[in-house]
């Protein structure tokens, strides 16, 4: 019985580690105001640290929302030549 119940133990944890990963919607904010100059199109797939959007500042073109996990973008809230402020949601990214 309690290699019966060892084995029903085992086989639910397995079945569990089995299952996909849920995935998930990350929004991206703006870190600089601005003008955008580039932003990464719907259905891009990304990975940490690609930039998601480009602002113009008085240095030039700066990123200023950098993904952090990897994923395929699954809206963009901004186009190119249209003023974001700091804080702003500008590219929603379906994690994988």
């Amino acid at each position: 019985m309690k290699k019966f119940r060892r084995l029903a133990v085992l086989a639910g944890l397995a079945g569990l580690m089995a299952m996909p990963a849920a995935a998930a919607d990350v929004s991206y904010t703006t870190v600089l105001s601005g003008s955008v100059v580039s932003v990464a199109p719907v259905g891009a797939t990304v990975k940490e640290g690609d930039v998601l959007l480009t602002v113009s500042s008085l240095a030039g073109p700066m990123p200023a929302a950098r993904s952090d996990k990897e994923g395929v973008v699954k809206t963009v809230l901004v186009q190119t030549g249209t003023q974001v402020q700091q804080g702003a949601v500008v590219v929603v990214v379906e994690t994988k």
